[in-house]
């Protein structure tokens, strides 16, 4: 027999029924549930996460450290605070151009999706023209193009699709080995099909208009341009356990005892938030804060030494990331076993009121208690 609480729906006498039910119910259920597996595509989504993340920094490093053709980096995310569809970051120049960029660290099979995502964010980046101009910008935007970045070994896959579709996006490439960013590598190895012009020379001039920029000089100075990473720490759409990372850098040792302040983290997210406001500053504090605690990751610290403890025994800082993981991992595994205990309760809630029913007809079934094979 389970010892499990009914649902106060269930009525007196028929805890014990329930009890029976519920332990069969979830018994089967966890017998069934894929724990393996869920672990596995958890720990996927981690490094996806974390490929996503590098490759941003990769993307707006030249930006962040200098002015490519004038261009600067403005913000990750651009939009967000607004919850729809967004680019990864947003650069800008004095004479009133703009790039919104998009980071994709593998393109799937179907390249197709990733164009159609695309034009969707670029659609809503046009919709909302005013409202960068004046909430990031303060000045109108006389141009506006549109890049996706990704690793030197999807280049050809990406860009290619982007010709046949007829989109109009241009390709940035990193080359992670030896940490460099090109433009003029990124275009199809091929003659797209419907790649219309007289001759080969004018096929080619127009596959190099598609491929490149309309400020000349940006072409030139971003092409094979020494990049590196370690921008953009906080992505506000990140899974939780990627941004939790900010704890982890911007934590300190008490005697032995990882720990943290809100201030730490605060000072953290500010310098590598990126031109976030303080009030979305202090919202994503606040957010991290939560997540540590919900995770078991921070624990409140009664002493005077620091406001949080990282609930850990290991110090340095890969041990503690990979408590962190660990720690994600655990509470989502439980979060799904919890979706399947509520499962049980409902069904089990519906079948003895269904069987009430019939019992009052005569027809139940027998008022026997189950017993939990279990």
């Amino acid at each position: 027999m389970t010892n499990v609480d009914p649902p106060e729906s269930v009525l007196e006498g028929q805890e014990t029924k329930y009890r029976g039910l519920y332990g069969k119910c979830i018994h089967h259920k966890l017998r069934e549930f894929p724990e393996q597996s869920k672990r596995e595509n958890l720990r996927e989504e981690i490094d996806v996460q974390r490929h996503h993340r590098k490759l941003i920094s990769y993307s707006i490093f030249p930006f962040a450290q200098g002015e490519p053709a004038g261009y600067k980096f403005i913000t990750a995310e651009p939009l967000e605070e607004l919850g729809v569809p967004n680019f990864d970051f947003l650069l800008w120049n004095l004479d009133g151009s703009v790039i919104f960029g998009e980071a994709k660290s593998s393109i799937p099979a179907s390249a197709s999706t990733v164009v159609n995502q695309l034009q969707e964010r670029k659609e809503v980046a046009k919709e909302h023209k005013g409202y960068i101009e004046e909430e990031y910008l303060g000045s109108e935007i006389a141009h506006m193009e549109f890049v996706v970045v990704t690793y030197v070994n999807h280049g050809d896959k990406i860009a290619k699709e982007i010709i046949e579709t007829g989109a109009e996006f241009i390709t940035w490439v990193v080359d992670a080995h030896s940490d460099t960013l090109w433009i003029r590598q990124a275009r199809p190895t091929s003659f797209p099909d419907n790649l219309e012009a007289e001759d080969p020379d004018a096929m080619l001039e127009e596959l190099d208009r598609r491929h490149t920029h309309d400020v000349a000089s940006l072409n030139g100075e971003l092409d094979r341009v020494t990049t590196s990473f370690g921008q953009a720490d906080v992505l506000p759409t990140s899974i939780i356990v990627d941004r939790l990372r900010v704890v982890v850098q911007s934590r300190r040792v008490e005697d032995r005892h990882p720990c943290i302040d809100r201030e730490d983290i605060e000072e953290y997210v500010s310098n590598s938030a990126l031109n976030y406001t303080d009030e979305r500053i202090s919202e994503i504090v606040n957010e991290l804060i939560e997540a540590g605690k919900r995770i078991n990751f921070l624990s409140e610290w009664e002493d005077d030494r620091a406001e949080f403890k990282i609930v850990s025994n290991y110090t340095a800082k890969d041990d503690l990331e990979r408590v962190l993981e660990d720690k994600w991992v655990e509470w989502r595994i439980e979060d799904m076993k919890d979706e399947l205990r509520d499962e049980c309760e409902e069904r089990v809630v519906a079948e003895i009121g269904k069987q009430r029913q019939l019992d009052e007809y005569g027809i139940g079934v027998s008022k026997e208690p189950d017993t939990d094979p279990a």
